[in-house]
């Protein structure tokens, strides 16, 4: 991969020393959260920190009965495991069970995350030794300043959440990506120097994977891509060769805990469990596939008692028990007394899927719609969630659609490479569950996009006032 000084001096000292101050700002932030965490940090957080303490203290994933861990869990394996894991090591690592170093943790992934935004923007915008000057550090600046203050990132570094070691993971293997499909292009070297870059990027997606399941099908999609475009660049040889690399470092950290949940569930399970219940969820047309919706019908049916969505009475409802009779009176009705949860909810989003689309098609592709527009309309915290935070979220992925069209047009490959985590994880959870939390890590590829446009805004004026600009994205390599 090029050295950082092959981006850093591209730019001159003053870029430098501008990302030198944005990364320390960046991290600042971050350590204000970490001191000061969350008061609520929610059920999701609460989980991923009792199964890094049971890592830790019996090392199990919360399966024993007498863990002294913390709460007992029914269904560990709903969580995915590279988060504890992660935080586990941090515990391992300091003797002992402390929040504040995980967290620690958290804000160190977050600020490389800074480092790599900058890169990836500097990657689109022009390769190393196109022309240099200082106005070509705009937009990588922009990027790495969006990342260091964009209100989720921060604010999932004030509780053991999955986002922030993805946040970091995402992005680097998008680099990687770029970076081994180059390589290959070397025609100079030996073929093993060509294709061994392909293990990176293929360990960085089957970590992110790890970390959050969806990015299982991010994993396919790239793999499929890297199978086209090697073969169209390259040759079938060189092509199957370099997919067969990317799919066993893809493997790498998945097989082991595959391999894990069989020892515990009996069954194949590559990462998690809880896609059944995501797919339920997501199909369930009289709540509009929104969870706090799906929540209060399900407790509309079961009790009778009408709760808003909104309301702290049905905040304070365990859903548990409510996904369990759902999933429950399905196996009595279809007599299937040995489906386990997970399949049952999953089978009944299935059905879902069928009875109401083809009841209502119209009304069904409108609340896909909605779904979609809630993941991407806000984000986690506060600050994401007031009326100004969504307004300025909307223009943020606008931006980014911005760059990724600009993109597209002049150098489609590297378009389609950032684009596929954006549009396979937005095709998932159209399809199953789809919170705002979902955009989270997508952000870490939009931001930099919408500093592609930015550049080429801040070029076109530039141009237009008559002095030269720098090239913001050069012509499709041949």
């Amino acid at each position: 991969m090029p050295l950082l000084k092959d981006y850093f001096t591209r730019y001159g000292r003053g870029a430098l020393i501008a990302l030198a101050v944005i990364v320390c700002a960046g991290f600042l932030v971050r350590a204000w959260v970490v001191i000061n965490p969350l008061e609520d940090p929610g059920d999701d957080a609460l989980a991923y920190r009792a199964l890094a303490e049971a890592l830790y203290v019996d090392g199990t994933f919360g399966y024993e009965e007498d863990s002294t861990s913390g709460p007992e869990f029914k269904t560990p394996s709903d969580w995915s495991p590279g988060a504890p894991l992660i935080y586990a090591a941090s515990y391992y690592a300091t003797g002992g069970v402390r929040d504040g170093i995980a967290r620690g943790v958290e804000a160190i992934f977050g600020t490389a995350a800074i480092v790599l935004a900058f890169l990836l923007t500097a990657r689109l915008i022009g390769p190393v030794g196109s022309r240099a000057g200082p106005r070509q550090a705009i937009g990588p600046l922009v990027a790495a300043g969006l990342v260091a203050f964009y209100p989720p990132f921060i604010h999932s570094t004030g509780a053991l959440m999955s986002e922030p070691p993805a946040i970091f993971m995402l992005p680097f293997s998008v680099l990687a990506f770029l970076w081994a499909d180059r390589r290959l292009r070397t025609e100079s070297v030996s073929t093993w120097t060509r294709i061994w870059p392909w293990l990176i990027p293929g360990l960085g997606l089957g970590l992110t994977a790890l970390i959050r399941p969806e990015y299982l099908t991010v994993c396919f999609a790239f793999g499929l891509f890297l199978l086209i475009r090697t073969w169209l660049r390259s040759g079938p040889r060189l092509s199957l060769l370099s997919a067969l690399l990317f799919g066993l470092a893809v493997l790498i950290p998945i097989v082991p805990w595959t391999i894990h949940n069989y020892q515990q569930l009996d069954r194949v399970v590559p990462v998690s469990t809880g896609s059944g219940k995501a797919l339920f969820t997501g199909t369930y047309y009289p709540g509009d596939g929104e969870y706090q919706q799906v929540k209060a019908e399900l407790y509309f049916e079961q009790t009778g008692t009408r709760l808003d969505p909104d309301s702290d009475e049905l905040e304070e409802v365990d859903p548990v028990p409510l996904f369990d009779r759902a999933a429950r009176q399905y196996k009595e009705a279809n007599d299937l007394p040995n489906l386990d949860r997970d399949a049952a909810l999953g089978r009944l989003g299935r059905e879902n899927l069928d009875k109401y689309f083809s009841e209502d098609p119209v009304g069904y592709v409108g609340m896909t719609f909605r779904k979609v527009g809630r993941m991407w309309g806000s984000g986690i915290g506060e600050a994401m969630s007031s009326p100004i935070g969504r307004a300025i979220q909307i223009l943020l992925v606008l931006a980014g659609l911005a760059g990724l069209a600009l993109l597209a047009w002049r150098r489609r490959w590297e378009a389609i490479a950032v684009g596929l985590p954006i549009a396979t994880v937005t095709a998932v959870a159209a399809l199953t569950l789809a919170p705002p939390r979902r955009n989270e890590i997508l952000m870490t590829l939009v931001l930099p996009l919408a500093a592609v446009a930015l550049d080429a805004l801040v070029n076109r004026a530039t141009k237009e006032a008559g002095t030269e600009p720098s090239p913001t994205i050069p012509a499709p390599e041949k």
